[in-house]
């Protein structure tokens, strides 16, 4: 078989770039000393941003296994940054909620994300920016779409 080079195209583009993301979103975590893995830190956030949900829809608003989620969630139990509530609807389903002891964290997660935006888009002109954006966007919508046709 003869096969032609492989471009690297946008698939690529995007998933090296994630892992490049990630990878300096755990050494400003390190900077900010929140004392979380980036896993814990993204699960923090999602409970700031997504209050009061259930594990289950945590877990698919994250895009990662409700195992792998728990792991998380219990390990932030554990250091006393979030609760699980019993759903007043479902005893079998519990709530996420954060405690007052994650806002510090929260602000130092944030404090991380924004340097490691900034760095990511310093040689994007501003006026470009909204327009990656909204591509980036349109990808992740166009897969989701794609997702939700096989369930």
């Amino acid at each position: 078989m003869d096969l032609s080079s492989p471009t690297v195209g946008v698939t690529m583009l995007v998933v090296d770039l994630a892992r490049l993301l990630r990878r300096n979103f755990e050494a400003e975590l390190t900077r900010v000393d929140t004392g979380l893995t980036a896993g814990e830190a993204r699960t923090l956030f999602y409970v700031w941003r997504l209050p009061g949900q259930r594990q289950a829809m945590l877990a698919e608003a994250m895009y990662v296994e409700p195992m792998t989620l728990v792991g998380y969630l219990d390990a932030l139990e554990k250091a006393g940054l979030i609760k699980r509530c019993p759903d007043p609807y479902d005893k079998r389903a519990k709530l996420v909620e954060l405690t007052p002891k994650a806002d510090p964290l929260l602000e130092r997660i944030g404090i991380a994300l924004q340097k490691v935006r900034a760095r990511a888009l310093e040689d994007i002109p501003a006026d470009k920016r909204p327009i990656l954006e909204q591509l980036l966007q349109t990808m992740k919508d166009s897969l989701l779409q794609e997702v939700s046709k096989g369930k």
